[in-house]
């Protein structure tokens, strides 16, 4: 019965953030994902639905390994499950991931820029967003490159990274935290970029 409660708890957490993302153009259409640790495995949204109309049925139940346990609507898994997997492995502080394509961080992301961090905030609770290196969307290589990044820096305090032509991923201990963060980093990436274009006539 407890278990039963922090599934449904889990899952209106998924719903609600991954609607506010849609809301607040943190992505688009039907690309994006989210997950959290549940159990011994995670729930994650499913594969082709959209961040702003994910249901209940939409969310699939996967062991550590990526097996199915629980598909209401029969869909496929996001293609980037394992890519949160191998996060979830790797930290076993993080217990949510999300992944988005906001305007601002994914054009750094095109460049394969890092995103400059201008605001005491950012520094703060950010602190830093490694780059990492474009491989397909859904690949094993992906996965492999976010989990050699992972590895790389050695220090828990990370909680987001760059995907290079991709997009962003932020973790967290909790759905609204890393959806927060996302939001935070977006908007550091659209500062970054105004501040470049003011020109300084003092």
């Amino acid at each position: 019965m407890i278990q039963e409660k922090e599934r449904s708890e889990l899952i209106s957490d998924i719903i609600k953030y991954s609607a506010l993302g849609y809301e607040r153009f943190l992505t688009i259409a039907d690309s994006g994902n989210v997950s959290c640790r549940f159990g011994d495995g995670i729930l994650v949204t499913g594969s082709g639905v959209e961040l702003g109309e994910v249901t209940e049925n939409g969310i699939l139940h996967l062991d550590m390994n990526g097996n199915i346990l629980s598909n209401p609507l029969g869909l496929k898994p996001s293609k980037e499950a394992s890519m949160h997997l191998s996060i979830y492995r790797l930290r076993p502080d993080v217990n949510s991931i999300y992944h988005v394509h906001p305007a601002y961080t994914t054009a750094y992301a095109v460049k394969g820029m890092t995103i400059p961090f201008l605001t005491s905030t950012a520094k703060r609770k950010i602190v830093k967003t490694p780059l990492v290196p474009y491989a397909e969307p859904g690949s094993e290589k992906l996965g492999d490159y976010v989990a050699e990044a992972i590895l790389a820096t050695g220090n828990e305090s990370i909680k987001s990274l760059l995907l290079e032509g991709h997009g962003i991923l932020t973790f967290a201990d909790s759905v609204k935290l890393s959806f927060q963060l996302a939001e935070l980093l977006e908007v550091t990436a659209k500062i970054a970029f105004l501040s470049q274009s003011i020109v300084d006539k003092s």
